[in-house]
C-alpha cells in the first residue's frame, strides 16, 4: 500500500511539473480586449504584439500554435503575443475581412499597418516577422 501510495504522489508531482512547464506565454482574449489595446485617437498600439487568429478544428492553427508559443517565450518581455478564436469573435474576424486561418498581425508600436501572414509558416518566417516589427519601434 505505501509503495502504491509513493507511486500516486510520484505521478502526481511530476503532472504538476509538466503543466507548470506548459504554462501558454500566449495571450487568449476576445474582440473587446482586442479593440482595447489599440488607442482610441491614434489606432497605435503600444508594444509589439502578434495576434493569432484561429479555430480549434483548423489542423493549420494547431501546427503553428507551438512555434508561436516557442517565440512567446523567446521574445518574453519584448513583443506580446494574443491568440484570437475566430469562431467565437465572428464580428471581428469580419471587421479584418479574414478570409483564411491561420492569419497572424504583426503590430509596432507607434501605428502604421501591420505585418500580414496569412497561412501555416516555419518558425524562421514568423521570426523575420517579429525582427521586422522590432526594427520599426
Amino acid at each position: 500500500m505505501k509503495k502504491v501510495l509513493l507511486i500516486l504522489v510520484a505521478i502526481f508531482t511530476m503532472c504538476s511539473v509538466a503543466n507548470a512547464q506548459t504554462e501558454s506565454k500566449i495571450k487568449v482574449i476576445d474582440q473587446e480586449e482586442y479593440k482595447a489595446l489599440f488607442d482610441k485617437q491614434t489606432s497605435a498600439i503600444a508594444t509589439p504584439s502578434v495576434f493569432d487568429f484561429n479555430a480549434t478544428w483548423c489542423g493549420p492553427c494547431r501546427k503553428l500554435t507551438p512555434i508561436l508559443e516557442e517565440l512567446a517565450a523567446e521574445y518574453e518581455g519584448r513583443v506580446y503575443f494574443y491568440s484570437i478564436d475566430v469562431d467565437n469573435n465572428k464580428k471581428l474576424a469580419q471587421e479584418l475581412e479574414i478570409q483564411s486561418i491561420p492569419y497572424v498581425l504583426f503590430f509596432a508600436p507607434g501605428g502604421g499597418d501591420p505585418e500580414e501572414m496569412i497561412g501555416l509558416c516555419s518558425k524562421e518566417e514568423v521570426k523575420a516577422y517579429i525582427e521586422k516589427i522590432l526594427q520599426t519601434k
